[in-house]
């Protein structure tokens, strides 16, 4: 009579009699030996077994996925299969038994019942009569050749599931259940190390059926929870896994008490690291027996462990990546690229907050604006804003300045901040000049669209400033304050339509500030000194944007 020995996942075997001349084998739940598979490694319809009338059974493969294997070799082509044969399909291995071959004594083919359970005890009988083929620390009957095939699967899946993963949250879920392949393990947990705290983050402790217990935090206190600092600190100290057998006669008596009172009858907890960082503690526990675990699972548990922190500090990486990216795109809106992408490599080397600096304040808004908003509809209004903005801001940008805010139909603009340079001066004068350029030509646009024409005035100061993170806690911005700030905004209101007005200090420090033309000297809001000021030419003079 012909059977098939199948090994199940969850290490139990079960006999399986041929009771037709077609078996078929895969996933699906219309096969005659299902074969389940959540990872679908094992196709729907993986393989199939055909018994002819000379006794003969024929393997085929049909056309699965991962393809079918008979004594570790693909059945590429039809296979004949014979006594002890090893088929091998996704995870799972059956053993080809033909006791006809042999010339056994059969039980009533048509009692297929009886069958399975003689057929059963033929099996353990053969297995117990060949020497090294029974695990007797487990009474498990299994041959060796399965048991090493099984071992290899399982690293391979360890793996190629954690390579697969790619956040923090899931190096964790799919190491736990990797953990849950080893026999006698009954929680575990992965919990990450937070550098900056120089502390363990609260992580769930997992059981063998999925549920989670409560959070491992706090004091870690082993009366009620799986670790205790005690063994958390040894395994960061010395930066190696221990796998902690029989507490009550263990060496070191502090973590002999910690697991005693815990609960806990054997351990394994390693350090997960990568290129010498440390990142968190993987941990499995078994809470009934002193010996649960092997020298083999301990190998085991250590290969999840290091797979697990190559996979999270890749996850880390990622993460930080992504981070970093984000903050550079939303740099990108207000700074220039080539400053955002300074103050992204600087790693947070670059002080954002409360700076006392030279800086560059640019001022422009919109002449007549009133005026002009009352003869307009309110979505002409926007659109003129919309349009005057965007042209500005390009400008702003280009000349490697920082778009401090938007006030009403104003524009501020920083040239120095967050990064100081020799040539910030330079950089506010081509803005301006350009600034008014994109006017000229935004207004042929809008005269070709029966649009009124807009006009705008510019003011320009440089001086120390104190640029940063300005606000509360609840809502902050990142801007410039102080004298230099209120000067140029009180300058761009001497401005007349189309002209560019700057501070005295402002043509001192520039390139062509001899062509400059004096105005006036004038009496600030606010300021008990008065300021020369002057009128720059920017339709006469070169000034072009500066890399």
């Amino acid at each position: 009579m012909r059977s098939l020995l199948l090994y199940k996942l969850d290490g139990s075997t079960e006999v399986l009699g041929f009771v037709k001349p077609l078996l078929r084998i895969g996933r699906g739940e219309d096969n005659d030996v299902v074969l389940h598979d959540p990872l679908r490694r094992v196709s729907r319809f993986h393989a199939q077994i055909i018994c002819d009338e000379t006794g003969k059974a024929m393997l085929s493969d049909l056309r699965s996925a991962n393809g079918t294997f008979v004594n570790d070799h693909p059945a590429s082509a039809p296979i004949s299969l014979q006594p002890d044969d090893v088929v091998r399909i996704g995870p799972y291995r059956l053993i080809y038994r033909d006791t006809k071959l042999r010339g056994d004594t059969q039980a009533d083919p048509n009692d297929t019942s009886m069958f399975r359970i003689e057929q059963a005890s033929v099996e353990l009988n053969e297995l117990q009569a060949r020497p090294g083929l029974l695990d007797l620390g487990t009474n498990e009957a299994m041959p060796q050749s399965s048991v090493e095939l099984s071992a290899l699967e399982l690293l391979h899946e360890v793996g190629v599931r954690l390579a697969r993963t790619s956040t923090e949250a899931q190096v964790m879920e799919t190491a736990v259940d990797l953990l849950f392949k080893i026999e006698g393990v009954h929680r575990a947990t992965l919990m990450l190390w937070d550098a900056e705290k120089e502390a363990f983050e609260g992580a769930p402790l997992f059981t063998r059926d999925g549920k989670k217990t409560m959070g491992v935090e706090g004091s870690y206190d082993p009366r009620d929870l799986v670790l205790s600092k005690t063994i958390l600190g040894k395994v960061r100290r010395e930066n190696r896994p221990l796998h902690i057998r029989d507490a009550r006669s263990d060496a070191d008596l502090v973590i002999a008490a910690s697991i005693v009172r815990a609960g806990i009858q054997a351990a394994f907890c390693s350090p997960l690291t990568c290129q010498g960082s440390f990142l968190g503690v993987l941990y499995a526990d078994n809470l009934a027996a002193p010996d649960a675990f092997s020298a083999a699972d301990f190998r085991t548990f250590t290969t999840i462990a290091a797979q697990a922190g190559l996979a999270l500090a890749s996850a880390v990486a990622r993460s930080e990546l992504i981070r970093r990216e984000v903050e550079r795109s939303a740099m990108r809106l207000y700074l220039s690229p080539q400053v955002a992408d300074m103050i992204a490599a600087a790693d947070g080397a670059i002080q954002l907050g409360g700076v006392l600096q030279p800086l560059t304040v640019l001022f422009a808004d919109i002449r007549g604006f009133t005026s002009l908003s009352e003869k307009l509809a309110a979505p002409d209004v926007v659109l003129m804003l919309n349009e005057f903005f965007t042209a500005v801001t390009r400008v702003i940008l280009d000349a490697g300045g920082t778009l401090d805010k938007y006030i009403g139909d104003c524009v501020m603009a920083l040239f120095g901040a967050p990064l100081p340079g020799e040539d910030d001066v330079e950089r506010g004068l081509t803005a301006a000049a350009n600034m008014q350029r994109e006017v000229v030509t935004l207004n042929r646009s809008r005269r070709q669209r029966g649009l009124p024409e807009i006009r705008i005035g510019i003011g320009i100061h440089t001086g120390p400033a104190v640029v940063g993170n300005i606000g509360s806690e609840q809502r902050m911005q990142y801007t410039a304050v102080g004298d230099t700030v209120n000067v140029a905004a009180r300058l761009v209101n001497y401005a007349a339509p189309g002209q560019v007005i700057v501070s005295e200090i402002v043509r001192e420090v520039a390139a062509h500030g001899n062509q400059f033309e004096y105005l006036a000297e004038v009496e600030l809001k606010g300021r008990q000194q008065k300021l020369n000021i002057y009128s720059v030419p920017w339709d006469t003079l070169c000034l072009t944007s500066i890399a």
